[in-house]
């Protein structure tokens, strides 16, 4: 496949093995002189360069990401004091009106918060149920809690707030090299807006993941592969799925060197049992050519499952079992493989057995089976059809298939199967890229944004209200 970008692109630069970049903190400088330049005051002066460089490029991402974060910072707080409206005269599950700032924001002290102030306080030891929650997030709680203003709650929203910010201005970013600024402004504007992205600034550890993720997916794009691997292996720390990372790290690393799919079949083909020998001589060339294209940077890739790895190993020390954190998602009623086609089956039948479409557990069922199935479609999209993005999008496609794919094949096994698909739906950054290509249409843009700010507003009621968004 072609490396040449297509318009709104920057070419990826690849290093050579055992060059600086690859080993050295990640810059986007554009000059590439050696630091070991013979002309000493060049090289003294090139980081200030390479710097300035790289924050005129960086400087439009943090801009419109600060200006979206704070924009939906204040959005928020705006909701939120005015959730208790539509119970006035009754009985809130949320609790009386709050009368304090503190009180207002342990509003969004809400399901799976409480679960990482648990571990964050007192480990998992607790409630061996806990290891449910992967640990990065509730870890950083409690190493920043000392510095930070309040309590372990306050710590876990500041730090949600600023992964949120780190996130808009990486996905920013990322959208910029790969489709143009002014898609990449609607992909961070689409992204914010949808219905569940105030889990970004809630007390979860979905901001940190998305920022992970995407830093890594970032780096990958630019070549820096033991970075992208790095922030790859801190993804796998915070969720289970960030492992998959690695899916999507081989594909583009493959595909940035060269390898051709199609050179496979030529040493496969002709494999014989009767002359091995004979056939080893023959596909010595085609061999070459395809695994010629592999250099030390491959191995980047064994640091994408250290968090994974890591959590494991402490499971198996404090437990007694490496999987512990699998055997606690049964206290959610999630065990075992489904074929995703039963599963939507099964959704289906949930859907229209329901006594009334407007159910809180049918409109459950009804936004993550249609979020499932929108964001397969926007996958498909990037890769044909009028709003494509082209062969160079393939590894975010297939990170977000992944992502999409996985509860829809361990679901819960409960009324509502699908539960939380709409939140995963924001690590899905390709998906807001297409989003963001249909978005050039003036009237997809304000449809696009006035129904989902509007929805997401509902949303946050919902769940100050101490009731299940997901």
């Amino acid at each position: 496949m072609s490396d040449s970008p297509g318009p709104g692109l920057v070419p990826v630069r690849r290093h050579p093995a055992g060059a600086p970049g690859d080993g050295a903190l990640p810059t986007d400088d554009l000059p590439e002189s050696p630091v070991s330049s013979p002309d000493d005051e060049a090289a003294a002066a090139e980081p200030e360069r390479g710097g300035q460089a790289a924050w005129r490029r960086w400087r439009p991402s943090v801009v419109t990401g600060f200006v979206a974060w704070a924009s939906g910072l204040l959005a928020y707080f705006l909701v939120t004091a005015v959730a208790w409206m539509p119970t006035e005269g009754l009985d809130s599950k949320a609790g009386p009106v709050p009368t304090t700032f503190a009180e207002l924001i342990q509003a969004w002290n809400r399901w799976d918060t409480e679960w990482y102030l648990i571990i964050a306080d007192s480990g998992y030891e607790y409630d061996s149920r806990s290891t449910a929650f992967f640990p990065l997030y509730p870890m950083t709680v409690r190493a920043l809690n000392p510095v930070l203003p309040g309590g372990t709650f306050e710590a876990g929203l500041i730090i949600g707030a600023l992964a949120c910010l780190a996130a808009l201005i990486l996905v920013h970013r990322l959208a910029t090299e790969m489709i143009g600024a002014e898609d990449a402004r609607r992909t961070t504007i689409y992204l914010l807006a949808f219905p569940t992205a105030f889990y970004l600034v809630a007390a979860y550890n979905e901001s940190l993941f998305v920022a992970l993720a995407l830093a890594s997916l970032y780096n990958m794009r630019r070549g820096r592969w033991w970075w992208a691997a790095m922030f790859a292996g801190y993804a796998s720390a915070t969720r289970m799925a960030g492992v998959m990372l690695g899916v999507a790290f081989g594909y583009e690393y493959l595909r940035q060197r060269g390898f051709s799919p199609g050179s496979v079949p030529q040493w496969l083909g002709g494999f014989s049992r009767h002359d091995v020998r004979g056939w080893l001589r023959g596909v010595r060339v085609p061999l070459r050519r395809t695994f010629g294209v592999l250099d030390r940077n491959v191995f980047a890739v064994l640091l994408v499952p250290t968090g994974l790895a890591a959590y494991m190993l402490f499971c198996y020390l404090t437990f007694g079992n490496a999987l512990e954190f699998l055997d606690a998602q049964k206290a959610w009623f999630r065990f075992g493989f489904t074929a995703p086609w039963t599963v939507i089956g099964d959704v289906a039948d949930l859907i229209s057995g329901s006594d009334s479409a407007y159910h809180p557990d049918a409109i459950r069922n009804i936004v993550n089976l249609t979020t499932a199935l929108v964001m397969l479609a926007l996958l498909v999209l990037a890769l044909v059809g009028p709003w494509k993005l082209g062969a160079d999008h393939a590894y975010l496609v297939i990170f977000a298939a992944i992502i999409i794919l996985m509860p829809l094949s361990n679901p819960i096994h409960t009324h509502y199967p699908l539960s939380s698909t709409w939140r995963y739906a924001l690590e899905c950054a390709v998906a807001f890229m297409v989003l963001a290509r249909m978005g050039r249409n003036v009237h997809f843009d304000r449809i696009y944004t006035t129904v989902m700010f509007a929805l997401q507003g509902a949303m946050i009621i919902v769940f100050v209200q101490n009731n299940f968004v997901g």
